[in-house]
């Protein structure tokens, strides 16, 4: 079998586009986590913590000693070192700009890392060891430093003075950027040197890319032999991917993740302050049972009223959602609001479009790549009141995914309020403390109708024969 992977893959940019400290949509995810690794890693079976650039780590009181692999480089023969970890950290404190999961508050807490030559006493790197001084001994640092986004990033891989990444080259993850494309037809190669290198990996990576837009896209590539691999992270709509997997019979491999994906209604700063409660409430339902009775009738769509999944951390008891879930105030006018909706990589457009001004004569609905959170406004009046998304909520309680919510306004609050409310959560020892926070700020998101759940989806990758997909049910990804 060739050793080359071509994968539809729906970004377009070049290698300098992705950025582990800036991380909105899920092909920046996937990308950055095959060609940079973190200190530990998610098992895909049971996500329990396993080594991953750290070969272990133990507690000393409030310290958690990394041990860096030994032999660990990059291509070119650099090693990945403590230096390499604590360099990384630290320059993800200096960015501030990462989605999935709040360090500083853990290492340095009230003090400012403004330049990567700061002190912050929570991280020292000696010898071969990293060293974190973990304020409470949190239980998240382990889960929370398995995202990506602390990946480790070679030294001297990084221009020192903008602490852009200059080489995709010499990378620390199972892959590197062996050709790079203004287009986004990128090629990447396996690392011999990495500890998850084996001769079955694919060896080569081309990624292909497909206008989002183009939603059908990658479909007809994998129809055309073009591509071997259409992941969880495409265009295509789940009941898109189980019709072409039956029509493929035995020549592919289809794998689906539990409905860890809820399609919904997210109003805006602008949605909240121009629409009341009952305005939002009865636009919600309006639009859920219009867009409902379409998807609902498509194989591995269901019903659901809460934001996560209903047998998950973070879920609310069924009779206080399906409660939520049931108001629709009749004697409230809508259909004459000249409301603007935005449409954020949910599959075809001209469904929901169609759906949508059927209800709504004056409303605007158009595509957007971006929530509207991680877009920049010059005036509330620029944003749309609401858009439809269908973000990965996670199974388990998962820091990143949960620190994700909130950077993107899912649950409200304020940036000040977001990070009070997470370094509440997670200076909480208790598990059942956590979640019980976690389940009133989901009720309240409901109850106020800052969102409404419209249904759940499954997240599906569809791969050649002779391929095989690893990836767990409960969490989006690229493995083969």
């Amino acid at each position: 079998m060739d050793d080359t992977l071509k994968v539809a893959f729906p970004n377009s940019g070049p290698a300098n586009s992705y950025e582990p400290t800036r991380i909105h949509l899920g092909p920046e995810y996937i990308f950055l986590e095959n060609i940079y690794s973190p200190l530990v890693e998610l098992s895909p079976e049971d996500a329990s913590i396993r080594s991953g650039i750290a070969e272990k780590w133990e507690w000393k009181n409030d310290e958690i000693h990394f041990f860096i692999r030994d032999g660990l480089k990059t291509i070119d023969g650099i090693p990945i070192t403590a230096q390499d970890a604590e360099f990384s950290l630290k320059r993800l404190l200096v960015r501030t700009q990462n989605t999935h999961g709040n360090l500083k508050d853990l290492v340095c807490g009230a003090r400012q890392i403004k330049s990567i030559e700061d002190h912050c006493p929570g991280i020292v790197s000696k010898e071969n060891t990293l060293i974190l001084k973990i304020a409470g001994k949190s239980a998240f640092v382990l889960p929370m430093l398995s995202g990506i986004d602390f990946a480790i990033i070679p030294r001297s891989s990084v221009d020192i003075k903008t602490l852009d990444i200059k080489d995709y080259r010499n990378t620390s993850g199972p892959y590197f950027v062996s050709q790079d494309s203004s287009d986004g037809k990128i090629q990447l190669a396996a690392n011999p040197n990495h500890y998850h290198y084996t001769k079955t990996i694919a060896q080569n990576v081309k990624l292909v890319p497909v206008n989002p837009k183009e939603k059908s896209g990658s479909i007809e590539l994998f129809k055309a032999g073009k591509v071997d691999l259409i992941t969880t992270i495409d265009s295509a709509r789940p009941e898109e991917i189980y019709e072409l997997s039956t029509l493929q019979g035995n020549s592919a491999t289809m794998h689906s993740t539990a409905n860890i994906r809820t399609f919904a209604l997210f109003f805006t700063e602008r949605g909240l302050k121009e629409l009341s409660l009952e305005q939002r409430v009865s636009l919600g339902q309006k639009v859920k049972a219009s867009v409902g009775a379409y998807f609902l009738t498509l194989p591995g769509y269901e019903k659901t009223s809460q934001f996560f999944p209903t047998h998950g951390d973070g879920a609310i008891e069924s009779y206080k959602a399906e409660l939520l879930g049931n108001r629709n105030p009749e004697d409230v006018k809508i259909d004459q609001l000249p409301l603007e909706i935005s449409i954020v990589r949910v599959g075809d457009v001209s469904i929901y479009r169609e759906k949508i001004e059927k209800l709504l004569p004056k409303a605007i609905v158009q595509e957007n790549q971006l929530p509207p959170a991680f877009q920049k406004f010059s005036k509330v009046s620029e944003m749309p009141h609401a858009y439809i998304g269908g973000p990965d909520t996670g199974f388990n309680e998962d820091i990143s995914l949960i620190s994700y919510s909130l950077v993107s306004g899912i649950f409200g609050l304020n940036p000040e309020e977001r990070q009070k409310w997470l370094a509440g959560y997670m200076s909480k020892p208790n598990k059942d403390d956590r979640l019980k926070m976690l389940r009133e700020i989901h009720e309240s998101a409901i109850r106020d109708a800052l969102l409404i759940p419209l249904f759940s989806g499954p997240y599906t990758a569809l791969a050649k024969k002779g391929w095989q997909i690893s990836l767990s049910g409960f969490k989006r990804g690229w493995a083969i």
